[in-house]
């Protein structure tokens, strides 16, 4: 039974600080002071005996217990107000908030286009932004709400965070296109010619020089840089080499005069997943999101879209 000296509106204070990260700018929301804010976190903050939110800077962090609750009073305010209209459903056009996405440079480039195509044009409302991130500080970033969603190669987390399987990626050749490995595509020639090599951020494993190794060769390394668009752009002038992920290199065929080609050698798939934090689980702004990365990722991606 709800205890009868509890004011429901606590909790509206609570989901507003919660999803803006901000006491200010949650009572800018609801058009109440700040005082009167903090006024309703100190009374909850004495009803559940935990602080509630952990300040980080100028970012009010949720506790392990707000994010043990939240999902629960965002589900129930949710529900509250779909009384008041029957029928009601989620309309994302009275919400106005940036999201703060993870994506590596590459993933930009093949999600952003659809995605704020979309965006611009049906719900202006919604901002992105993005940012690339290491694989370390990931599991930091969405517990403190500094990053929404994150998409990324499979990579270990704990349980407070949420996963899934967006595709399985593989590699291809990218040349010029007059290339002389063109005429004999094989292991031996692609020793010989120099290679391009992009170190992403935080990567510590590269799976290509791992199937190598088992074939007891390495690349001659003349470039090793953190953009792909940049690699490219010197293998179409030369003779040397770049071995990426195939979506991506199509992607650059039509804007470079560069060639597309399978490998002389096998190299392994690399998984992709969409990661988020459990707290933000029943967020409607955080799964509006992820279903608008996975339609796009069913497009981009229709062979292999379930893991094999």
């Amino acid at each position: 039974m709800l205890h009868s000296k509890i004011d429901l509106n606590l909790f509206t204070v609570l989901l507003e600080v919660y999803q803006q990260g901000s006491i200010t700018a949650a009572a800018e929301k609801l058009h109440i002071t700040q005082p009167a804010v903090s006024h309703s976190l100190a009374r909850l903050r004495e009803k559940f005996n935990d602080p509630l939110f952990i300040r980080h800077g100028r970012k009010m962090v949720p506790s392990e217990t707000c994010q043990t609750i939240m999902p629960k009073i965002i589900e129930s305010l949710a529900n509250l107000e779909a009384t008041l209209v029957p029928n009601s459903s989620f309309d994302i056009s009275q919400h106005n908030k940036e999201i703060k996405l993870g994506l590596r440079d590459i993933l930009e480039s093949l999600f952003f286009p659809p995605l704020m195509t979309d965006l611009v044009t049906n719900t202006p409302n919604m901002k992105i932004r993005s940012r690339q991130i290491s694989h370390l500080e990931m599991e930091q970033l969405l517990t403190e709400q500094a990053i929404d969603v994150v998409i990324d190669v499979l990579v270990p987390t704990s349980e407070k965070i949420n996963s899934q399987f967006v595709c399985n990626e593989h590699f291809s050749l990218v040349c010029r296109p007059d290339h002389p490995i063109l005429k004999a595509l094989t292991l031996e020639n692609y020793q010989r010619f120099p290679h391009g090599i992009v170190t992403l951020k935080g990567a510590t494993v590269d799976i290509v020089d791992m199937a190598l190794a088992k074939h007891g060769v390495s690349r001659n390394v003349a470039l090793r840089c953190e953009h792909y668009f940049a690699a490219a752009s010197v293998a179409c002038h030369c003779d040397m080499l770049l071995t990426m992920p195939n979506a991506y290199a199509n992607t650059l065929k039509g804007k470079l005069p560069i060639v597309v080609s399978p490998l002389p050698f096998e190299v392994p798939l690399l998984p992709v997943h969409m990661y988020w934090h459990q707290q933000t689980d029943a967020d409607p702004i955080n799964q509006w999101i992820r279903e608008k990365l996975m339609a796009i990722a069913h497009q981009l991606f229709p062979v292999g879209i379930n893991p094999s």
